[in-house]
């Protein structure tokens, strides 16, 4: 009724996406992006594919392949200005 949880959400949605940003640059080093490039091997259970971190990432940001968000978060104005204005647009958006 407050709207505390939109708030809230918004809050996870921004955070989120600094972090992603901060990795895809590299300056965390390359061990993080190893993480979100790397493959794990062996088969893949039945079912749909779950829902892994970049794909919340790929989403808010618009971007349809990681080499676009990777691109996206290379550009420090527009990836700001993204973030800034995440939510305001369409406030139904869910973390998963």
């Amino acid at each position: 009724m407050t709207g505390v949880g939109e708030r809230l959400l918004q809050q996870l949605m921004k955070r989120k996406l600094r972090h992603a940003r901060h990795i895809m640059r590299g300056s965390s080093g390359p061990l993080l992006q190893l993480s979100l490039k790397g493959k794990i091997e062996g088969e893949r259970g039945q079912g749909r594919p779950r829902r892994n971190w970049m794909d919340d990432v790929k989403e808010w940001s618009g971007s349809s392949s990681f080499g676009d968000t990777k691109w996206k978060a290379e550009n420090r104005e527009e990836w700001i200005n993204m973030v800034a204005n995440l939510g305001s647009e369409d406030s139904t958006l869910l973390l998963v």
